[in-house]
Order: C-alpha cells, then structure tokens, then sequence
C-alpha cells in the first residue's frame, strides 16, 4: 500500500507536470487569439473569454504546488513545522484557492476589479516571503533545513514575479482589446496586442526555466 508522503510526492511531481503543459496550450491560445484579425469583434471576444478560462489551469497548478512542496519538507524534517502547522496550510492554500476562482467568476464586475488587485499586491507580499525567507536559510538562521529547499523557495518568489509581468502584458492588451471586440479597432490595435503577447511569452520563458530548475532542485537534492 502507497503511504502518504508518497502519495504527496505524487501529486506534486503531477502539478508540475499540469502546470507546464496547461501553460502551453494558454500560450498556443494566445497567439492564436492575437493573430485571428479577420473574425468578427464578438468572436474574437469570445475567444479571449475562453482562453483566460484556460489560464485558470496554471493558477491551480501554483496555488496546489504550495501546500505539497510545504508538507513533503515539513514531513521529511527539512521545515520546522507541526501537523498542526501543515493543516493551517492547507486552509490558507484553499483559501487561496477560492479566492482566486472567484476573482475570475466575478472579472467582468467591480468586485472583480477590486479582487484582482488585491490579488495583484498580494503577490508582493509573496515574493517578499519567498526571497526572504530562502535568503535567511541560505544564511544559516532561515527555516529551510537544506541550500536546495531555500534556492527552491526563492526561486519560486521569481515565479511569483515573472506571473506578475505576465499580467502587466495583459493589462496593455486591453489599451487595444475593447475597440476589437467592438469592431471600432483602429489601425495599430492588433499590433498593440500581439507585441504585448510576445513580451508576455518572454516572461513566461523565465517562468519555464525558473520551474525546471525547481525541479530538479527537488529532484537532485544537491549540496548547495
């Protein structure tokens, strides 16, 4: 019988997986999206409320990937922290989870604006966490038992930081999306919103190679 920490290893070594290949079809999404300038304005509309449904699928791969990356190094005695700690965790991780399907149930409605920023500047907070947390191990005094788990945790803050930039792309986007989908474009939108495409996908390349690293961080153990 499979025992729990493998159970866990599992699944993490699966929501990686999950968050790398739903990441490539919202990236083939994308273009195929920016690119389509001959359909209607309503059509293409629809086709970028269909492709941030397909973004929510990364969103669920980082949020999961932080309660089992947490539990596998409290459970092997690389993180000071109590089954009690592990459960609090998986609330906060959970709650996180909500938050952030219904910042994109509620996206086309104020409260939706006033979600996504606070989602947004949380992020921050998070990156910060990450940083100083791995930086403060490396030094010896941190809560990561290991050079290998601290690097991981700091170079997730960088994943943290290239989701942010990805979503300023997206922000500039919308200089260009609302004209589109109301057929009024003017000449330039669709450049406007392909190059922020691009720039986005560039950052997402960081974020890509930023994940492999952490995997095999989690993979190779090494003495760092």
């Amino acid at each position: 019988m499979i025992d729990s920490y493998t159970l866990v290893k599992w699944a993490h070594v699966w929501v990686m997986g999950y968050w790398i290949g739903s990441d490539l079809v919202v990236n083939a999404l994308t273009f195929y999206t920016a690119r389509s300038t001959a359909l209607p304005g309503a059509e293409r509309r629809r086709q970028w409320d269909f492709l941030m449904d397909v973004d929510q699928h990364p969103r669920n791969a980082l949020i999961l990937s932080v309660p089992l990356g947490l539990t596998l190094a409290a459970w092997s005695g690389l993180l000071p922290l109590a089954s009690s700690g592990v459960i609090a965790v998986w609330i906060l991780s959970l709650l996180w989870f909500w938050y952030m399907w219904l910042t994109h149930w509620k996206r086309h409605t104020p409260l939706g604006s006033r979600l996504a920023a606070w989602d947004w500047n949380s992020r921050y907070v998070l990156i910060a966490a990450c940083v100083l947390s791995g930086g403060w191990s490396l030094l010896g005094s941190g809560p990561y038992a290991t050079g290998w788990l601290a690097w991981k945790v700091i170079l997730f803050g960088g994943v943290l930081a290239c989701g942010i930039a990805i979503r300023h792309y997206i922000r500039i986007s919308y200089q260009a999306w609302p004209r589109i989908w109301a057929d009024q474009k003017q000449p330039g939108d669709d450049q406007i919103v392909l190059d922020a495409m691009r720039r986005g996908t560039h950052a997402l390349w960081v974020l890509w190679a930023l994940l492999v690293i952490i995997g095999y961080l989690g993979a190779a153990k090494p003495a760092l």
